[in-house]
């Protein structure tokens, strides 16, 4: 037990070392100055650091570069007059299908600065609702499980595992914690309950690869290039999980004497029938997924809210529909607490595909992991609370 205790605590320190270090990296990389961008007929694009006067959305804009020496002969003439002058350079943005132009790119800090905040709460509504639909969804998957408790506790305990998995994240998260405490109010559901946890996080994986393929599917669009790895990990999970639940097959196979030759072969014994109970009721089961899209349309609209919030125009709104589940497929990959980096790089990378600027996806991730650290600090809130904390103690050997 102490060898566990010990290879959890390091594997939880490496995953901050690791998110530390991402996130680094995409900070060296990124855009802490304002760009003016300069296409000329020839097909060459001429770039300068410096900032931008006023409001970075409008059109056209005052930029004042850092090196005035920068502007050199190969800009246009207006350009390099008005830096003569020592006033500001007037760009106004290149139209499409024009061959020369003007074109910018904010720094983090003027798009964070200039965030609309009506866009912004809107976000927060979309997200806040989206974590009452997984608190429903958890809340119908204990009742099938014949662990069923009420909405109010599911909704107390869904967010003290966010808070865990979000702002105080250890080797196991909040997800653990959660079902074990639901499973002390139902003595010897044990395994049931834990299992509710698991199909859980599996439902809201799965819907997010199926959003994302679906659009995919039937919009072409610079992410067809996803559709294979997306259909093979989709059809993996529906084959596998139709094959488990041939008996036949299992039997053959010799599943179950392989189970009880493994350690705590009682323990997967008890996950395992409680994985075949779900099987047996496909009705809610459906009731559940179903869930599971409403809460991914939910947080995606609240991405694109965001998206308008820091000034992002331009993105057709069903990209948003791949952009959005892929980039948060890519984030649950428990490589980092929270997946904070990972993130930032699946947001830069995914808006790189879309030909708009990598720096502004890295600000919708960064925002839109900020918005779920500030929900999730309902679950301290939660855990000042004597009972709360007393079950956390418990479930958590404190």
């Amino acid at each position: 037990m102490e060898r566990r205790g010990g290879l959890a605590r390091l594997w939880s320190v490496l995953r901050i070392v690791l998110a530390v270090l991402i996130l680094v990296w995409v900070g060296k990389n990124l855009p802490w100055r304002d760009e003016l961008l300069f296409q000329g007929a020839s097909g060459e694009t001429l770039s300068a650091l410096g900032r931008i006067e006023g409001d970075w959305k409008e059109d056209p804009v005052r930029f004042v570069p850092d090196e005035p020496s920068e502007i050199d002969a190969r800009w246009p003439f207006g350009a390099r007059e008005a830096v003569a002058r020592g006033a500001p350079i007037l760009g106004r943005r290149r139209a499409s299908g024009e061959t020369e132009g003007f074109d910018w790119h904010p720094g983090m800090p003027h798009a964070f600065r200039e965030m609309d905040v009506g866009w912004l709460v809107l976000a927060q509504v979309c997200f806040f609702v989206a974590n009452l639909t997984i608190v429903t969804r958890w809340w119908r998957l204990l009742a099938l499980a014949g662990c069923p408790t009420r909405w109010s506790n599911a909704f107390r305990l869904t967010f003290l595992g966010l808070f865990f998995n979000n702002v105080l994240p250890g080797a196991t998260g909040g997800d653990v914690p959660k079902g074990l405490m639901v499973a002390k109010e139902n003595p010897g559901r044990g395994a049931d309950a834990l299992m509710t946890v698991l199909v859980d996080r599996i439902f809201g994986m799965v819907a997010l690869a199926a959003l994302a393929l679906l659009v995919i599917l039937l919009v072409p669009s610079p992410f067809d290039a996803l559709r294979p790895g997306l259909l093979l990990g989709l059809g993996m999970v529906v084959v596998g999980t139709l094959l488990y639940a041939q008996k036949g097959l299992r039997r053959a196979l010799g599943l179950s004497a392989l189970v009880n030759r493994l350690p705590l072969a009682e323990k997967l014994r008890q996950l395992d029938r409680a994985a075949l109970l779900y099987l047996k009721r496909p009705g809610g089961m459906a009731v559940a997924f179903g869930f599971s899209f409403v809460n991914h349309l939910l947080v995606t609209f609240g991405v694109v809210f965001l998206g308008r919030a820091i000034g992002i125009e331009g993105i057709e709104l069903l990209r948003w529909f791949v952009l959005v589940p892929v980039g948060n497929l890519i984030s649950a990959v428990p490589l980092a607490p929270g997946g904070w980096g990972v993130g930032e790089l699946a947001y830069g990378a995914l808006f790189g595909m879309l030909g708009a600027s990598q720096a502004l996806g890295v600000a919708v991730s960064v925002t839109f992991r900020l918005s779920q650290l500030v929900q999730s600090l309902l679950g301290g809130i939660f855990l000042l609370l004597p009972k709360s904390r007393g079950e956390v103690d418990a479930v958590r050997g404190g």
